[in-house]
């Protein structure tokens, strides 16, 4: 997982260039840059506790979120010259950007180290651009799979629509449980999210995983914002329990599909043999790669294209983005309550379990 650093300057050139510069650097691997240039937008996004691993600003960025910096996070003043700012580590903003990267990155080494030990766990996710390809078949599977290699497993459906109670065996979530009350606990009390997981995380006998129920509120879903879901992520993630995430995401290709993706190890991007769901898919990498440009680009090496429900006769004058890594056979699911496929289903996710996962101490799914 990459270190969240929010930058607060007033001049937006230089934001600009910070941005290009990193991006083009080798630390682009180790930091996601969320910048301001309006200490209200700044102030209200420390306010809302969103998880955040460097602060550096200017002194009047600072002077306005004095009474919002969350303890424990490094703060570091971007000054014009040394000893303007003492109560804070100092750093001179207008200085070559190489300079500057590397007083940065000696600045962050201690929360560098927080946050590789705090990514013991590995994120996979599951997506497709059309539904009906059995992209929760087969998260299902790939979780019971994972857990039974002695993978310590938690589930997360960000689907707008899911129907993750029908199978799971639960009803609707209630009004102090599931993702809505996750996402309240982390704007107003980010400092207790590890015991709400704790105590509101369900676990579930057949899947052998762990799991919270959907929003209470259809609305919370519908507005979820990008970084509402990077900040699930990052706390399920920062408790320490698991080795593994399989994020179940639903079809699109918008901001918050994105920030899934950035936060994964792997993404399982699925297709079948029908010409639609191909078109589609291949619509929506495009789209992808004009829309978000290098980000999404930088996305190349962690998709692996799956071939689900396959019958063994694909279109070979359909072109899609990469070659498959994987084809799945089509078999019928036993029961729309059940977490167990066919024999046949089990052992072709059980290779592209092994395909994904690499023997070295231990088992731990390759980060691509």
């Amino acid at each position: 997982m990459r270190q969240q650093i929010a930058i607060a300057v007033k001049e937006q050139d230089y934001v600009r260039r910070l941005a290009d510069y990193v991006r083009d650097s080798p630390f682009s691997e180790l930091w996601q840059l969320t910048a301001f240039t309006h200490a209200e937008a700044f102030v209200q996004f420390l306010k809302s506790g969103y998880p955040v691993h460097g602060i550096v600003a200017q002194p009047s960025m600072l002077e306005a979120a004095a009474d919002v910096l969350p303890e424990g996070v490094p703060v570091a003043a971007l000054v014009t010259a040394l000893g303007q700012l003492p109560v804070y580590h100092e750093l001179i903003q207008f200085q070559a950007l190489p300079g500057l990267l590397q007083g940065l990155a000696s600045f962050l080494a201690p929360a560098s180290q927080a946050v590789i030990s705090e990514r013991a766990i590995q994120v996979v996710t599951l997506y497709s651009a059309s539904g009906g390809v059995g992209k929760t078949t087969l998260a299902r599977q790939f979780v019971q799979t994972a857990a039974s290699n002695g993978q310590r497993v938690f589930y997360l459906n960000l689907e707008r629509w899911t129907a993750m109670d029908s199978w799971l065996g639960d009803g609707p979530a209630a009004a102090d449980e599931g993702l809505s009350q996750l996402l309240y606990t982390l704007q107003s009390h980010p400092g207790k999210v590890g015991d709400w997981l704790a105590s509101h995380s369900k676990r579930h006998a057949g899947l052998r995983a762990d799991y919270l129920l959907p929003c209470s509120n259809p609305e919370d879903r519908i507005s979820l914002q990008a970084a509402d879901a990077e900040a699930i992520i990052r706390a399920i993630a920062g408790i320490g329990q698991y080795d593994l995430m399989v994020v179940d995401l639903d079809e699109g290709m918008d901001e918050l599909h994105l920030a899934v993706l950035e936060q994964s190890d792997r993404v399982l991007w699925l297709v079948t043999e029908d010409q639609g769901v191909q078109r589609k898919s291949q619509l929506a990498y495009q789209y992808g790669m004009q829309r978000y440009g290098d980000k999404f680009r930088s996305l190349e090496r962690r998709l692996e294209l799956i071939v689900n429900r396959s019958i063994g006769h694909p279109h070979p004058g359909q072109r899609l983005f990469k070659p498959a890594f994987a084809i799945l056979p089509d078999v019928s699911i036993s029961g729309s309550s059940s977490v167990h496929a066919s024999p046949v289903y089990m052992a072709a996710v059980e290779r592209l379990f092994r395909q994904l996962v690499k023997e070295e101490g231990g088992v731990q799914l390759a980060n691509g």
